[in-house]
């Protein structure tokens, strides 16, 4: 690929076309207003998918619909399409990304703030996007934390019953780190000024392709603090972008939130269909996206369930009521950087826990086909990342500073124009195989990284703890029967509690 073609394709990137390992195949990642979509815009996306892909939709972490695998000359159509329906595709590479928010508190009973209020107030201040900076924000309206927003963001928000608690740092990846709280208890307006003033702050060319991690770790906790807060009771004047879904009353007693199972976040066109009938017909007439994929329609009447079930059934889907959390992963075996299929670990993974009977909603799995652990792995009880195993061959490498370059862990140097590895600080992702101009890094082993104990947040029905925590490896390089049976023993023992 010539420099140009490169180009091309970050620019793409950039407007939501994300390229897959298939020659001229793209995602199209469709972006949501306070992640939420209407039934009208779920049948549209349906069809699309139906028509110009491959006849579903992934449910994904960033809590918006994918439609994978459209042809490179259908992109500008099915953009086209979506306008009609006031859709747009979603911001992606280094760029400001979509707000992720939890349930207005009109919905949600454990909410002690509105996120979507703050929501709508933060989009309006990114039309002012600084360009070339990678920024994701979050906000979650109680400790319950379902947006994971002091990891999953560079600035997260979360809802307390005195105001916001600001975390700057959050990030997953190659070097996740838990964000460092900045700000506490300050209202929505405050937020934007603290918000405002990251952005002053980042602006500066010494930080342009960094994250918030990186600023944080460069300055220390009480010289950001200090920066971050100058000026707060600065007034804004301009009014505040309107979610199309917001609830402006507090939904009636016996409804709830219809909770869907879709196993690795992947529904079929017919399903997502089904999916918009029921909303319609029996919800708020949308549906909201959440970080674990499984789709979920509120406001619906508790004495409908057992008749919206058959509803579901008839298209192969059904309420998560039972068994674990929805099984959730990223773009895996299709992704350019995957490195392990992760679909199929946990559609076989889904068998298991259904053998052992195991009925326990609080327990969270997940998966990542790379390190960059777009799947949320480090977030949950049991997860995997696929990794694989550099090595240099010395007969075709040149020296020539690719790799050192590529290498986001500082983990590859030159020494006797030859690149070196070292691998105590490689974390075996694929960047510098995929870099090298020469194939001079080739793949060795490949496998799974397993992980235990990691947690996004606070859950109120579950004893083991709230804090958020990242999840630790405790084997790597693990085959897909070796993953599994680590699983199992994991589940079995409830060793994931740890």
């Amino acid at each position: 690929m010539n420099k140009k073609q490169k180009i091309d394709l970050d620019q793409l990137k950039k407007g939501g076309m994300v390229k897959l390992n298939e020659k001229d195949m793209f995602s199209v990642w469709v972006r949501t207003v306070c992640c939420n979509m209407d039934a009208k815009k779920l049948q549209k996306v349906a069809d699309l998918a139906e028509k110009y892909g491959r006849g579903y939709v992934l449910f994904t972490t960033r809590q918006l619909p994918i439609i994978p695998f459209v042809h490179i000359d259908d992109v500008t159509t099915v953009k086209e399409e979506l306008e009609k329906v006031h859709l747009m595709l979603d911001r992606c590479g280094a760029r400001v990304r979509n707000t992720d928010v939890c349930y207005d508190a009109n919905i949600c009973s454990y909410a002690v703030t509105n996120p979507i209020s703050l929501g709508e107030k933060i989009d309006q201040f990114w039309k002012n996007d600084p360009g070339g900076r990678k920024i994701k924000t979050s906000i979650a309206g109680c400790s319950k934390q379902c947006t994971s927003p002091r990891v999953l963001s560079d600035i997260g928000f979360v809802g307390g019953e005195k105001g916001y608690d600001v975390y700057l740092g959050g990030r997953l990846g190659l070097k996740p780190n838990i964000g460092s709280m900045v700000a506490e208890s300050i209202s929505e307006e405050e937020c934007v000024s603290l918000l405002k003033n990251y952005v002053a702050l980042i602006r500066e060319e010494k930080w342009k392709g960094k994250r918030g991690a990186d600023v944080v770790n460069a300055l220390g906790v009480p010289a950001v603090k200090e920066i971050l807060n100058k000026n707060l009771g600065e007034k804004h004047s301009e009014k505040a972008f309107l979610c199309d879904t917001r609830q402006d009353n507090k939904i009636e007693d016996g409804k709830i939130i219809l909770r869907i199972r879709a196993t690795c976040g992947e529904v079929t066109s017919d399903q997502l269909r089904k999916i918009a009938d029921i909303a319609e017909n029996y919800g708020k007439g949308f549906v909201h996206f959440v970080l674990r994929g499984g789709p979920e329609i509120p406001g619906v009447d508790k004495s409908k369930i057992e008749e919206i079930r058959k509803k579901l059934a008839e298209v192969n889907l059904e309420i998560l009521d039972q068994g674990v959390d929805n099984l959730q992963t990223c773009f895996g075996a299709y992704c350019t950087n995957g490195i392990m299929d992760t679909q199929a670990l946990l559609k076989k993974l889904e068998k298991i826990i259904k053998k052992l009977g195991i009925n326990d909603l609080d327990i969270k799995i997940s998966a990542s086909g790379c390190p960059n652990s777009c799947g949320i792995s480090h977030l949950s009880d049991i997860g995997f990342l696929g990794v694989i195993y550099p090595i240099v061959n010395k007969k075709t490498c040149t020296g020539c500073e690719v790799c050192v370059k590529a290498c986001k862990v500082d983990a590859i140097s030159i020494q006797n124009k030859l690149a070196v590895i070292d691998y105590n600080k490689c974390v075996w992702c694929m960047d510098c195989i995929n870099a090298c101009p020469f194939d001079a890094i080739e793949k060795g082993k490949k496998g799974y990284s397993v992980l235990v104990g990691g947690r996004g947040g606070y859950s109120p029905n579950d004893q083991r703890g709230g804090e958020t925590k990242l999840g630790k490896v405790i084997k790597e390089f693990v085959s897909e029967d070796e993953a599994l049976e680590i699983a199992e023993e994991i589940l079995k023992n409830g060793k994931y509690k740890s």
